[in-house]
């Protein structure tokens, strides 16, 4: 195709099918890459100033993490596990050494310990908002030559996406701030979240929002633990239930039964006995003493008292919380020991390995890739190095030793890759493949095994020669 000017400015494209204003073609390039996909339908989740609500409230989710510690410690752990082992610089392929730009890297993201919000609590921060909620949102603030100057964590129970999709809204005690998503040109006043000209002190920040993916949801994300919500429920049920048993100092499910003549109120006494002086363990080992009636042949009054399955229950129990615990773990695919669990079913003994490669392959690596991913393209942009999350060390060192050797001796790898493998230093020459001069081609061997035997009887003969003579 080619452009050419007609009057008045005006420009058109000649194509193969005649000659069209350039502005109409652009626009129905525009409307070609477009998706014809239909939307979320927001209008009964929809809030003031056109945000959209969760799925699921944000505090129930928080109320299940604050009440389980299996919840507590998988949410925590993993956050750790993905972004609490350290990082590291590597320089890209292809790429020189520039010392300038690994300062400036080090320096970005740089633990200072007396700032509350330094890279690696923000990490972490935000990884908590994932496990516990299903999404979490990153602030990133520009100085004046828009390049990144700093990062903060965003609660994430307090934002709301607004329909669009491309602004978001803190909301706490009624009052409000906005933010534009990363990467949107078009400013926004940080109160109202109405577009303005220019950027100035009401201007809004940018926002990175990621989340964990549920079909549900177009705008929101929903925890790994919501397949588990009935078992963490019936886990805090459990809890309580064991809460009110021992706030009764033990005193079983019972039922009581006053019979014959029995003067009146007897039994609201009885309750309240029950109900106000026995209850805690400051009235431990408290007496009761009831006087019965006197019977005589007509009333026969006594009272009866008759426990209600204790023994069942606790048995019960017992094997619930086991269940419910295991399905938990499940849901984050968390190794038992790794929160301090053991367990001797289908998670523990002899599997504890391949539970922890799953948990690893399956749920560490790919949120870090993800995270990386975001820090790399979006927070860094360094062409020459890639920032790299710290994994797990599962190595036993001896055995990868081992096998490092072996790589190298038959030309599988370099000295230089197997040093990097085991965390060493390279060396100038150590790009170069080698192979071990002692190898042997197939079917040679049996040969030269038979000319050592000849050259042995010669040597044998030639004494027996030298000893005649």
């Amino acid at each position: 195709m080619t452009k050419r000017k007609i009057k008045k400015g005006r420009v058109f494209v000649e194509t193969s099918k005649g000659i069209f204003p350039y502005g109409l073609l652009q626009k129905a390039e525009s409307k070609k890459s477009s998706s014809q996909q239909l939307s979320e339908s927001t209008n009964k989740w929809m809030l003031q100033n056109d945000l959209v609500s969760p799925p699921y409230s944000p505090t129930s989710f928080w109320t299940l993490y604050e009440s389980n510690p299996i919840l507590f410690r998988c949410v925590n752990q993993l956050a750790s596990d993905v972004a609490g082992l350290g990082w590291t610089f590597r320089l890209q392929e292809g790429k020189k050494d520039n010392q300038a730009e690994l300062n400036r890297l080090k320096e970005f993201v740089k633990d200072k310990s007396d700032v509350e919000d330094s890279f690696r609590t923000v990490l972490k921060c935000l990884l908590i908002d994932w496990g516990a909620l299903g999404y979490c949102g990153l602030e990133v603030a520009r100085n004046n030559k828009q390049d990144v100057a700093d990062i903060y964590h965003v609660p994430a129970h307090t934002l709301k996406v607004h329909k669009s999709k491309i602004k978001y809204c803190q909301v706490r005690n009624n009052k409000k701030v906005w933010f534009r998503k990363f990467g949107e040109t078009q400013n926004i006043s940080v109160k109202t979240g109405k577009e303005i000209a220019g950027r100035g002190r009401d201007s809004a920040n940018e926002l990175i929002f990621y989340k964990n993916y549920y079909p549900k949801s177009d705008y929101y994300g929903v925890p790994n633990c919501i397949s588990a919500v009935g078992d963490i429920t019936g886990l805090i049920g459990l809890r309580d239930y064991n809460l009110s048993f021992f706030e009764n100092y033990g005193i079983p499910a019972a039922l009581i039964t006053l019979e014959g003549e029995w003067e009146d109120g007897a039994e609201k006494k009885l309750q309240d006995f029950l109900d106000k002086e026995i209850k805690g363990s400051s009235n431990a080992h408290r007496t009761l003493v009831i006087q019965t009636p006197n019977s005589t042949k007509d009333t026969h009054s006594k009272l009866v008292y008759d426990k209600l399955g204790v023994d069942v229950k606790e048995g019960s129990f017992r094997l619930y919380e086991q269940s419910r615990r295991e399905n938990i773990l499940i849901a984050y695919s968390m190794p038992p020991e790794r929160v301090g669990v053991k367990v001797t079913g289908p998670l523990g003994g002899e599997s504890t390995k391949e539970t922890m490669e799953v948990y690893i392959q399956s749920v560490v690596e790919p949120l870090q890739l993800d995270f990386e991913e975001i820090i790399n393209s979006k927070l860094l942009n360094s062409e020459i190095y890639r920032f790299k999350f710290n994994d797990i060390d599962l190595k036993n060192y001896d055995a990868l030793v081992d096998r490092m050797t072996k790589a190298v001796g038959i030309g599988l790898l370099t000295p230089n890759e197997a040093r990097n493998e085991l965390g060493k230093k390279p060396y100038v020459e150590g790009d170069k493949f080698y192979i071990q001069s002692n190898l042997i081609e197939a079917g040679e061997a049996d040969t030269e095994s038979k000319l050592s035997k000849e050259n042995d009887e010669l040597e044998s003969e030639s004494e027996i020669y030298r000893e005649i003579e």
